[in-house]
């Protein structure tokens, strides 16, 4: 049986108390003093298990995706308070142990824990919620608990937490917790395991990867009458979120029209759109230096609703033999190199900037007193400007009106005036693409992460040279130049660990 399939065996919780009935708050009641236990018995499952809606593909997640270490289950009344069942609260802790299965630990390779709950009021609570590789230390409620955030990801290579599925019912309702009910509770395990209560549970992350393949790919854009070729080196994703709510809020009013998608599965306990996420601050800036990942690699992300991540894919422009383009563009026009942009700015500034030895002589600016920089405020972050090169004095410098000579009190200040150039130094250059979810295009649930999807970036084209890049370690803002021949071509697509697909071009 597949890890994916069924992530925790049975438990068993003992309680006191036997026989039972239902009082006027619809609080399962049990006045029976006699008797000294009874068992409820719990089959925890992942809210992948046997959903399969048509036309969409799914996913097992790994070993390590599907590991299980621990659990707490946290215990409320009908109207959603802590139900308290030990002297700590409405919550239960669980420590799970490998006894050696092969894909460990499932049900297969779990002993079956046994938990006693504290008899209260001679009454048992009506709903449950499963909290997966967590350990509680505190009572909550059912809306605390959903107000709560945690960090996403995982810890030691595995570890993911995992809680209950949200999902709207046949009756319109949204589920949060699971429901218990008098049928449930037993005065035997025996008895207790022939109905036992099943509890969906679903990972509180999503993940991402991105594949390109080994080939470069042709730009369709020439240098020269020379083909220019975009080989992918890494990637990486910006404006995400580092946090998820333990559960996922949902709204029974939502469409599948307004969102763009079918975004519940009733029958299968699960539901594939949030309704909030995290609020904190993304983090947009990026150095090209910083995109390596790799085809094998993969990240774990919070949910984002309402905001888009992005993918930003690192390149080298090249000729058809792999050799690297240092391309320049200044004007519209393109040139080989740093070197050859500089020369033919040069000689545009001539009047402009001229040098004086203090006797007699103007000479004008030439490129070897010029140099690019990147990152001043009159430029995009993806330009550079025109500067004195290193060591060039800047002093005694005029400006010529074919009359008179003027001072030119800050060179450097009025040289950042210039139009500011593109460099792909090295052919380096960056693409980048949103990331797509489920919704047609135009819809509310077109861009965003949801909790238990994968993200599955495949990059078939690209056109264009990108946005360049002149210091790779210099931080930049994801801006694209407004160049309307620069995307990459992308198919999408989306597991929970479920495929879905989509094709994306990206800008």
């Amino acid at each position: 049986m597949k890890t994916s399939r069924i992530l925790v065996g049975i438990f068993a919780l003992a309680a006191v108390v036997a026989c039972s009935q239902v009082n006027e708050d619809d609080q399962v009641k049990l006045p029976v003093d006699g008797a000294n236990k009874s068992y409820l018995a719990l089959n925890l499952k992942s809210a992948n298990d046997g959903s399969r809606l048509a036309d969409a593909t799914y996913e097992d997640g790994t070993a390590d995706e599907q590991a299980v270490t621990s659990a707490t289950f946290y215990f409320f009344d009908a109207a959603g308070n802590a139900f308290p069942v030990n002297a700590n609260g409405n919550y239960y802790n669980v420590a799970i142990a490998d006894n050696g299965g092969t894909e460990a630990p499932n049900i297969e390779s779990m002993s079956d824990p046994v938990l006693v709950i504290e008899k209260y009021k001679g009454e048992f609570p009506a709903q449950i919620v499963a909290v997966v590789n967590y350990t509680g230390n505190t009572s909550l409620s059912l809306t605390q608990l959903k107000d709560q955030m945690q960090a996403a990801g995982h810890t030691d290579g595995k570890n993911f937490i995992m809680t209950n599925s949200a999902y709207v019912d046949g009756a319109g309702e949204a589920i949060y917790a699971t429901a218990l009910t008098i049928d449930h509770f037993q005065t035997t395990a025996d008895k207790a395991l022939a109905s036992p209560v099943t509890i969906y549970v679903e990972r509180m992350t999503a993940k991402l990867s991105l594949t390109s393949g080994s080939a470069a790919f042709n730009t369709g854009v020439k240098l020269n009458d020379k083909e220019v070729y975009a080989k992918v080196n890494g990637w990486d994703v910006i404006g995400t979120q580092t946090e998820s709510f333990y559960i996922k809020t949902i709204d029974p009013t939502w469409t599948d029209a307004n969102l763009g998608f079918v975004w519940n599965d009733a029958p299968f306990f699960r539901s594939y759109w949030s309704a909030k996420s995290v609020a904190n601050a993304v983090e947009n800036e990026f150095a090209y230096a910083q995109l390596t990942n790799t085809e094998a690699t993969v990240e774990y992300l919070g949910e984002l609703i309402g905001a888009r991540a992005t993918c930003v894919v690192a390149a080298t422009l090249q000729d058809a033999d792999g050799n690297p383009l240092e391309i320049a563009q200044w004007y519209g026009t393109n040139y080989v190199g740093e070197e050859a942009l500089l020369a033919a700015v040069a000689p545009t500034l001539k009047n402009k900037f001229m040098q004086f030895n203090g006797v007699d002589t103007y000479t004008s600016i030439d490129d070897s007193q010029l140099q690019l920089v990147a990152g001043l405020a009159t430029a995009e972050s993806y330009e550079v400007s025109f500067q004195l090169a290193e060591g060039v004095e800047t002093d005694n410098w005029y400006s010529f009106d074919g009359n008179n000579y003027t001072p030119v009190a800050d060179v450097n200040g009025e040289l950042a005036k210039v139009e500011p150039a593109k460099v792909w130094k090295d052919g380096q250059a960056y693409y980048y693409t949103d990331v797509k979810h489920l919704g047609s295009e135009g819809t509310v649930g077109e861009y965003g992460i949801v909790r238990n999807h994968s993200y599955k970036v495949n990059v078939s084209a690209v056109k264009g040279w990108g946005t360049p890049v002149y210091d790779p370690n210099y931080n930049v803002d994801p801006i694209k130049p407004t160049d309307k021949e620069t995307y990459i071509a992308a198919e999408i697509n989306v597991l929970s660990w479920r495929v879905v697909s989509n094709d994306a071009v990206l800008e």
